[in-house]
């Protein structure tokens, strides 16, 4: 089986990296950085420095610089790449692809199955998602200074003017590049303000930060290899504007593009419904079909259910799912435990028989109500005296056959599993379940 990488492309601030994490962590997928591949080549400066160098790798190598480290890293992982639940991974996040030629690297890569997601957002929304990272990066890695301590934020190198030549030609000239810039001091390139000699010193220093990160942004945001994202919305199978859409939103829409939610139409849930008789026990039929299902619950009862979540996973699996209710209707059922109908591939209507104090028109109730598919029979009384040694359906007396066969058309299902007795600790099957 080929393994789904999703090659997800956009601009500064798009949203690339919420939905990797989303994908990593909803459905298990490897979340592979290309910044952990520019590292490998050198890549340890500036986020300008790396679009210098994805320039001249990507002249280099022809755009397979990225696969070559997707493919790497699966090689040092095994045929199934460990996700962040250490189980192995069909699924790869890349994060992100930058051009056409790394496009044309991943999708030339034998067993890959590439999927290519771009996402969309407007200059000043890029700009605003772009101030809030770095203001959260701040937080997270810089201790919090005082008015008397603070200093001005050191901008990084403006950019070029279009007569100056921007890209080196191979990644030895780039590295070079990066290692030769001198960083500017706060004095240098900086506009004379009239105002700045009146302002507070805790003033002064705010205001050159923000100075700093709309430089760096305007930087960044006017490289050529950042300009040239955009035009990757046309290769992509799927764009989705972030502007618009909501983080959880555009995690769903990727993963229904995906797959990873499962066929919507396939039955995969069975219930098993008590009918409207006293004494009626449900939990002998229950644990002996347990084994056929990879998921079991009740959802009225004191362990907690399965999340909407655990539901899905397990529907995209293929997994069957075993619902025992509490109450005598199967809709109240599927209710109380979040479950579409069209999920619902048989319902086991649970029934006691008393011999001739049958209730016919409970059963005929239930039956309406409930639609359901099989039978589960418990004889009793007259009938379990009888036939309390049966252990096939053959073995049955002329007189639970014929009540059978009543029971069937009353409730235009066939009676499946067998009780010869309320005492029986195994279900007489009539049909392979």
């Amino acid at each position: 089986m080929a393994v789904t990488v999703v090659a997800v492309s956009g601009p500064i601030g798009a949203g690339k990296t919420t939905l990797a994490q989303g994908l990593a962590r909803r459905f298990g997928a490897l979340h592979l950085h290309s910044e952990d591949f520019l590292r490998k080549h050198g890549g340890d400066g500036s986020r300008r420095t790396r679009q210098e160098l994805t320039v001249a790798l990507d002249r280099e190598t022809g755009g397979r610089w990225l696969a070559d480290g997707v493919l790497a890293a699966l090689r040092g992982h095994g045929p199934g790449a460990p996700s962040h639940t250490g189980r192995p991974s069909r699924l790869i996040i890349v994060d992100a692809s930058s051009s056409e030629a790394q496009l044309d690297g991943l999708r030339g890569s034998p067993g890959l199955r590439v999927v290519h997601v771009h996402l969309e957002t407007p200059e000043p929304e890029q700009a605003l998602r772009d101030a809030e990272r770095r203001s959260r990066a701040t937080h997270v890695h810089e201790r919090p200074a005082t008015a008397e301590v603070a200093k001005p934020h050191l901008p990084e190198q403006p950019p070029r003017t279009p007569h100056e030549d921007t890209t080196p030609t191979t990644v030895e000239a780039a590295r070079a590049h990066a290692a030769e810039r001198p960083l500017r001091t706060p004095s240098e390139g900086a506009r004379p303000d009239p105002l700045d000699a009146a302002r507070p010193s805790e003033e002064r220093t705010f205001t050159a930060h923000q100075d700093s990160e709309r430089d760096a942004f305007e930087a960044t945001w006017a490289h050529p290899a950042e300009r040239a994202v955009h035009a990757l919305a046309s290769l992509a199978e799927l764009v989705v504007d972030t502007a618009k859409t909501p983080p959880d939103a555009v995690l769903v829409r990727v993963a229904s593009r995906l797959g990873l939610y499962g066929r919507p139409g396939e039955r995969l849930v069975d219930l098993i419904i008590p009918g409207r008789h006293d004494g009626v026990d449900t939990r002998p039929l229950t644990a002996q079909l347990a084994p056929h299902y990879a998921v079991l619950f009740r959802p009225d009862g004191p362990d907690p259910r399965p999340s909407r979540e655990e539901l899905e996973d397990a529907f995209a699996r293929g997994h069957r799912v075993l619902v025992e209710s509490a109450g005598p209707s199967a809709s109240g059922c599927i209710q109380a435990a979040g479950i579409a109908p069209g999920r619902v591939r048989r319902v086991v209507l649970a029934c006691r028989s008393e011999g001739r104090a049958f209730d016919w028109v409970g059963l005929r109730e239930a039956a309406s109500l409930n639609a359901p598919t099989d039978l589960a029979l418990t004889l009793a009384g007259d009938l379990a005296a009888t036939n309390w040694a049966s252990r096939r359906f053959d073995q049955l007396t002329d007189a639970a056959r014929h009540h059978l066969e009543e029971l069937e058309r009353v409730a235009g299902a066939p009676v499946s599993f067998l009780a010869p007795s309320p005492e029986a600790r195994h279900l007489i099957e009539r049909r392979p379940w």
